[in-house]
């Protein structure tokens, strides 16, 4: 018997070059950067907020492109887990070499 296997099944949820576990991180970014350009549009005028949310949005975007690529898929989590733990526990990351 044969049966299809499409190759996107292995990949991950991808969007706009944001990767899956990196989605939530990137809304709650963005829903902190959506406040921040309200303080700053109520506080300095309309077009200071908008300025500084297109700022913050380009940087924010860029910063989570840096960490998703240093970090890779799981690796994120895999650090927050790192920061949790006692600090009489060592963690040594496993350099596999052939």
């Amino acid at each position: 018997m044969r049966c299809r296997v499409y190759r996107n099944l292995d990949q991950p949820f991808t969007f706009l070059g944001v990767k899956g576990r990196y989605i939530p991180v990137a809304l709650v970014g963005l829903l902190g950067i959506v406040v921040t350009a309200v303080i700053v549009g109520a506080a300095l005028g309309t077009f200071a907020g908008l300025a500084s949310a297109v700022v913050l949005i380009v940087g924010g975007y860029l910063a989570l492109l840096e960490i998703q690529q240093h970090y890779g898929e799981k690796g994120l989590s895999r650090f927050i887990a790192g920061k949790r733990l006692p600090k009489f526990i060592l963690i040594r990351s496993k350099v596999w070499s052939r």
